[in-house]
């Protein structure tokens, strides 16, 4: 039985921490707001009153925080507390920037730590199902690689570039926002047509849309734009969105026919859909 420290229990954080109550570790947790620690006593969790008593002869610590500050914050209260060789994991979203400089400054003080952030749900943490993105020491990762993957069900490993899971876990939330934008545009667009938005979404049992990543996604990133859905076509495509939707609110359509306008001034019309990317990639 391991003896944890879970820093930060939030909606994810706390959810986490029950997981590993579940599966019979030892945990004591700290949060800002106490009873939100105090929720998982009856899980069997022990409630610390700061975060240097939480890592007091603990194997592991785990965080589970709000952003890079608050990361900075708890840590400069518990790291003249944690115990030798005690590895750090840190299931943040943060920026890769600020993830490089903590980095450095932990190994240059001889702290065992892991970035890694994840993407599952308060439900799948108590479910141990989604996936965790790692970025460290090989042998580190080597050494906890069990435990995270009894978190998660997959650990990926990243390699040894301190941003990388930083980076990777903003790719991911990046298109969580981008999805559900689209959503709510098509929402609007179906209560302009009288369709009810439950039954809008029925094409996406049919439509399978995130293939789009796997085919459009890897042409782009290889810079060719070789036509298979002409830009030009692709606009006359949204001018007719722009007319379903008939002056209800829209959050990401005008922005991406306005870019659209500008490939196809710049000559790009009879190219590929995706080449509204060219001036990012060259």
């Amino acid at each position: 039985m391991a003896k944890v420290a879970f820093l930060g229990t939030g909606l994810l954080g706390s959810a986490m921490a029950e997981g590993m109550l579940r599966r019979g570790d030892s945990v004591t947790v700290w949060n800002r707001t106490a009873d939100k620690a105090r929720a998982l006593e009856k899980f069997g969790a022990a409630v610390a009153a700061t975060p240097a008593a939480a890592v007091a002869g603990v194997d592991r610590v785990h965080m589970t925080l709000s952003d890079d500050a608050a990361v900075e914050r708890v840590m400069s209260e518990f790291l003249p507390a944690l115990p030798p060789r005690t590895v750090v994991i840190d299931h943040t979203t943060t920026s890769p920037g600020g993830t490089v400089e903590r980095y450095r400054t932990l190994q240059g003080n001889g702290v065992r730590f892991l970035h890694a952030p994840v993407f599952m749900s308060p439900q799948f943490a108590r479910e141990s199902a989604g996936l965790i993105l790692c970025s460290g020491p090989a042998a580190l990762f080597e050494e906890v690689k069990a435990v995270l993957q009894q978190m998660t069900g997959e650990a990926w490993y990243l390699g040894d570039d301190p941003r990388r899971a930083a980076a990777y876990k903003l790719f991911g939330n990046s298109m969580i926002f981008v999805i559900t934008a689209g959503i709510s545009d098509i929402f609007s667009m179906a209560k302009s047509l009288g369709i009810a938005a439950p039954d809008a979404l029925q094409v996406f049992s049919k439509f399978q849309a995130g293939g789009v990543i796997k085919g459009r996604g890897e042409k782009m990133a290889r810079g060719d734009f070789s036509a298979s859905f002409e830009l030009a076509m692709a606009r006359k495509d949204m001018r007719l969105m722009m007319e379903a939707i008939d002056g209800q609110p829209a959050i990401v359509l005008p922005v991406i026919a306005q870019v659209m306008d500008a490939a196809i001034a710049a000559g790009h019309g009879n190219q590929d859909l995706g080449v509204i990317a060219a001036e990012v990639i060259r």
